[in-house]
């Protein structure tokens, strides 16, 4: 059976990564895509929409929302009840606020954006799609990366000790 020091630390580890992806997608990425023209910033959206659907990715994304709330139950069973509040708060942020928003908002406009066919489209009609793709995606975007951020403080909260029995147990 996996010790609750291994899991805590690969639910942090897993969970470090889904939000470095969101934060690089942030200060990184988003903002370089902006000076691109309409039709490159489409095709280049489609393909990071169809290339992040991986193993790895999926492993980081619903690995964390999967582990946070096992590991919230599994330090309640054991007794440890600021961590299990801390755990607890940070699954729930990650699977409303990374999980959820992914599910609800940017996954469906991604599937939107990638119906689109550029050579059916004028110039004119491709400026409009990307707007109402881009402001929308981007907005859902800082909100799962806020919550990713959150959550991964909230974890890592959840696993420095404040007291020194907690110290010596750890």
């Amino acid at each position: 059976m996996i010790r609750t020091r291994t899991l805590t630390w690969l639910t942090i580890l897993l969970l470090g990564l889904s939000a470095g992806v969101f934060f690089a997608f942030s200060v990184a990425i988003n903002p370089a895509f902006a000076h691109l023209e309409d039709t490159a910033y489409i095709v280049a959206m489609q393909h990071i929409n169809r290339d992040i659907q991986n193993p790895i990715f999926f492993a980081a994304f619903f690995g964390a929302a999967i582990l946070l709330p096992w590991l919230a139950v599994r330090l309640k069973k054991q007794g440890n009840h600021r961590q299990y509040v801390f755990m607890a708060l940070s699954a729930a942020v990650y699977i409303v606020g990374v999980f959820g928003v992914t599910s609800m908002a940017n996954v469906p406009l991604n599937d939107k954006l990638d119906k689109v066919v550029i050579a059916n489209h004028s110039a004119a009609e491709l400026t409009i799609i990307r707007h109402d793709y881009r402001q929308p995606w981007e907005s859902w975007h800082a909100v799962r990366t806020v919550a990713s951020v959150v959550s991964l403080g909230l974890a890592a909260v959840a696993v420095v000790p404040t007291t020194s029995s907690e110290r010596k147990r750890g």
